[in-house]
C-alpha cells in the first residue's frame, strides 16, 4: 500500500545531483520517494525532452525552436529524452508528467501508458485545454489541473481573475474533468486543501522544500503527494516513528 502522502521527487530531486539531470532520476530511484516529476517538452526535431523552461538556460531561444543537438549546446549538458526516462523509472516510481506546452497529449501518453501502465502514472498541467485532452483520450490516466501560475506570464490584468479561479478551482476542475489539483503550497494553505477535501479530488502539493513545511503538509491527511526537491528529506520525515506516531 502507497505511504500517505507519497513523495514525487521534483526534477528528481536536488539532493545528490542537478535537477532535470539522467543523475537525478537515478537518484531518484534511491530516495526512497514514490513519484519522480517529469517536465516534458518537444524540440524542432520532434523529441520529447525532459526540460523544464519554456527558453534554453531560462533565456535563450525557445526549446521548440531548437534541436535538442543545439538544446544542449547552449544548455552545456545531456538533456535527458523521455522515453528513456520513463523507461528507467517503470515499474520502480509513478511517472509525474508535467506537460509543459498543449497539443502533444496524445503523443506523451501514448509512451507513458505502453511503458509503465496507465496507473504508472499521472499528469499535470496547468492548460486546462491539456487536461481535457488526456482525460477524454485517457480515461484511467489521473489527470490533475495545476494551480498557481507565475504572475509574470499572465500580467497585471488577469492576475486578479486567475489567482480567483486558483483559489476556487472547482467551476475548472469540473470543466475539464481532472481527477484533482497540483497545487502551490501557498495557495495549498490559504483554501484549495479546504476545496479539494470537500470534493474528495487527489491533491498534489508543490514545492515544499523546507522542513517546517514538509512537516505540516506531511500530516496533513488531505494532501495526496509531496512534491519536493529533498525527496530523501521528505521520505526521513515522513516515516520518522514520531510522524507515524504523533
Amino acid at each position: 500500500m502507497e505511504p500517505r502522502p507519497a513523495v514525487s521527487a521534483h526534477r528528481g530531486g536536488c539532493e545528490q545531483a542537478a535537477p532535470a539531470t539522467w543523475a537525478a532520476y537515478e537518484d531518484a530511484l534511491r530516495s526512497g520517494a514514490e513519484y519522480a516529476e517529469i517536465d516534458v517538452r518537444r524540440t524542432a526535431d520532434g523529441v520529447f525532452v525532459v526540460h523544464h523552461d519554456a527558453r534554453a538556460g531560462g533565456t535563450g531561444p525557445p526549446v521548440a525552436t531548437l534541436t535538442r543537438a543545439r538544446l544542449e549546446e547552449l544548455t552545456g549538458r545531456p538533456v535527458p529524452v523521455l522515453d528513456d526516462v520513463l523507461a528507467l523509472v517503470a515499474g520502480r516510481l509513478v511517472a509525474h508528467l508535467d506537460l509543459k506546452e498543449t497539443g502533444h497529449e496524445r503523443e506523451i501518453l501514448d509512451r507513458a501508458v505502453a511503458l509503465l501502465g496507465a496507473d504508472g502514472c499521472v499528469a499535470t498541467t496547468l492548460e486546462d485545454r491539456s487536461v481535457a485532452a488526456v482525460t477524454a483520450a485517457f480515461p484511467r490516466v489521473r489527470t490533475l489541473l495545476s494551480l498557481g501560475r507565475d504572475g509574470r506570464e499572465v500580467g497585471r490584468r488577469r492576475l486578479m481573475a486567475t489567482r480567483l479561479s486558483e483559489l476556487l478551482p472547482m467551476r475548472r476542475v469540473r470543466a475539464c474533468g481532472a481527477h484533482g489539483v497540483a497545487v502551490h503550497h501557498r495557495l495549498a494553505r490559504a483554501t484549495v486543501l479546504r476545496e479539494a477535501a470537500r470534493n474528495s479530488l487527489f491533491t498534489m502539493v508543490w514545492t515544499v522544500n523546507d522542513d517546517a513545511s514538509m512537516r505540516a503538509f506531511l500530516g496533513d491527511p488531505r494532501v495526496d503527494v509531496l512534491i519536493t526537491d529533498r525527496p530523501r528529506r521528505a521520505v526521513a520525515l515522513r516515516d520518522a516513528p514520531a510522524a507515524r506516531h504523533p
